[in-house]
């Protein structure tokens, strides 16, 4: 469902929520593992069930790619933990991480989740240069998608991926 914006630490984050319902859905481990279902930018690893299957254990493997703080893989990493896979990792490459009191900003972190920067990005444009802001948001004022719109697109989109995340061919 979302069709603009497609290269953003939201949309990265999208690409790892369906990454990981795909997988346990194919696994059949939809149903007991059903990860974050209210995303409020918290860190938390996927923990096994009592009685059932241990959660299926996948690793980050970011090749040659800078690991630079607040990084696009770190989205998809980030959706792939909330949608119910165990990815060992620690919240220190999340936007929001403070390396001086070592805390997660969960507001901050929520806000990169559903495009806050983006929109945030979008209101500082239309206010100071509106001739940059026509060229690069083209695409949002064709659709008529405002600053205020984006998070609601991201909410969708995750409501769609975790309501059926199978393959539709088109």
């Amino acid at each position: 469902g979302i069709t603009h914006g497609l290269t953003n630490w939201a949309a990265a984050y999208a690409t790892g929520l369906l990454v990981a319902r795909r997988v346990l859905q194919k696994l059949g481990l939809d149903k007991v593992y059903p990860g974050v279902e209210e995303v409020e930018g918290e860190y938390n690893l996927t923990e096994a069930v009592e009685d059932g299957p241990r959660p299926f254990k996948v690793f980050l493997d970011i090749g040659l790619q800078r690991t630079t703080t607040g990084a696009r893989v770190f989205g998809a990493l980030k959706g792939a933990s909330d949608g119910g896979l165990y990815v060992p990792h620690s919240p220190k490459r999340f936007p929001g991480f403070d390396f001086e009191s070592e805390e997660l900003d969960a507001d901050l972190l929520r806000s990169y989740i559903f495009g806050g920067h983006v929109s945030q990005y979008m209101e500082e444009l239309a206010d100071d240069d509106e001739e940059r802001y026509q060229e690069l948001f083209r695409g949002y004022i064709a659709d008529d998608i405002d600053a205020e719109s984006v998070e609601e697109i991201y909410q969708q989109a995750h409501e769609a991926i975790r309501a059926d995340p199978s393959f539709k061919p088109t």
